[in-house]
């Protein structure tokens, strides 16, 4: 029987770890042997998953810098802030001068009526 690590994969990023089977961490006891092969055998592990791991990291730092071209900074927010600001209270004071247009009108037109029928 040969004495292989156990390898296993996280479902959601397909990463493969290297379980140990004894308690304490991979025989860290100051003496024995057995703690280099099991190192060897999680170093050997690690090495062939490298590959995969630095096309994944190439990936996610290629989306990074292209998420990054499209993001607003808080100077660009701070613009816009004011935009909006602007913008609502021109609509605010348009609306004003509108309902006072109106009100005039309709006075206007009230008192000839009034004076009219009078």
């Amino acid at each position: 029987m040969t004495d292989r690590p156990k390898l296993s994969v996280v479902p959601s990023s397909g990463l493969v770890i290297l379980q140990n089977d004894k308690l304490g961490g991979g025989g860290h006891n100051g003496g024995g042997g057995t703690g280099d092969s099991d190192l060897e055998k999680r170093v050997e592990a690690l090495e062939k998953a490298l590959p995969d791991l630095r096309e994944r990291l190439i990936r996610v730092e290629t989306k990074l810098d292209t998420m990054e071209k499209t993001m607003a900074t808080k100077d660009d927010l701070k613009v816009l802030r004011g935009e909006i600001s602007t913008e609502m209270h021109k609509a605010l004071n348009d609306q004003t001068w509108r309902f006072i247009g109106f009100a005039a009108g309709l006075a206007t037109l009230a008192f000839s009526a009034a004076k009219l029928i009078h």
